[in-house]
């Protein structure tokens, strides 16, 4: 295997060799179950939103899935060759290369933002975040929501992101090692990739960089820029947070009044 003792710095290189074999690499993800939650949090909160942000969509599997159940979706995520792969779905989502903290839409253009899969916790800096959160807000109409989902400390700290499937029966082999800094709170990511088919094999690495946030910190920058009506559950369920949650999800309403 290649040599990972010299990761690529944080920003770069990540998701772009893995882009052509993301969707075969997560075929196990319940993209469906994940936009079922999503329709149950949109009951709970009685909102019936039709313009969609599928933000950070990398290849387009949720916005594709809201797409087929009528949502007007688009996506935007800052990786371009995931971006090249939403028009492979079925149905494809209509995607533009954007960064989160600085989008390209005008100011309320969206009834909901869905921002799924840890994707912010690929911002590192505290402001960044901010400003992401920030942005959310402006291209939001009031009453829309912003619905996202962190992994925790705990899903950083104790490495879960090791991960390893060298077996040969799959086409696609990896083998992944995660490291910590508890001052830092970003958790490091050296991903081997081999992909096997008709051709011959090849090989890449990536480096992904994760970056764990507190509750105060996110509810502070939801507050901030001015989201006043906002709440946290345990992933795909409606129970509070606790210390042993590996996923917080963020549901926060734009409310001008």
């Amino acid at each position: 295997m290649p040599d990972q003792s010299s990761p690529t710095r944080p920003g770069h290189g990540e998701f772009e060799g893995v882009a052509a074999h993301y969707d075969h690499l997560m075929r196990l993800v319940p993209y469906r179950g994940w936009v079922d939650y999503i329709e149950s949090i949109l009951q709970r909160w009685k909102v019936s939103p039709s313009r969609v942000l599928d933000l950070a969509c990398g290849t387009g599997r949720v916005g594709s899935e809201m797409r087929r159940r009528g949502y007007d979706a688009v996506g935007a995520d800052l990786s371009e060759p995931m971006v090249h792969e939403c028009r492979k779905q079925d149905p494809p989502l209509p995607g533009i290369v954007s960064d989160a903290r600085s989008l390209a839409f005008a100011d309320g253009s969206f009834d909901l933002i869905v921002c799924l899969y840890d994707s912010l916790n690929y911002i590192l800096e505290l402001e960044g975040l901010a400003s992401a959160i920030a942005e959310a807000y402006r291209v939001l109409r009031p009453g829309g929501l912003f619905i996202f989902d962190l992994n925790t400390t705990r899903a950083l700290s104790t490495d879960m992101f090791s991960q390893t499937d060298l077996s040969g029966r799959d086409p696609l082999r990896y083998d992944w090692h995660a490291h910590w800094d508890c001052k830092t709170k970003i958790c490091r990511v050296e991903m081997w990739f081999g992909y096997r088919d008709e051709t011959g094999e090849r090989e890449f690495v990536e480096t992904h960089y994760q970056r764990a946030y507190t509750f105060q910190e996110v509810t502070g920058s939801l507050k901030n820029v001015g989201f006043r009506r906002y709440k946290t559950y345990d992933a795909y369920r409606f129970s509070p947070l606790t210390p042993w949650s590996d996923r917080a999800f963020y549901v926060a309403q734009r409310n001008d009044s």
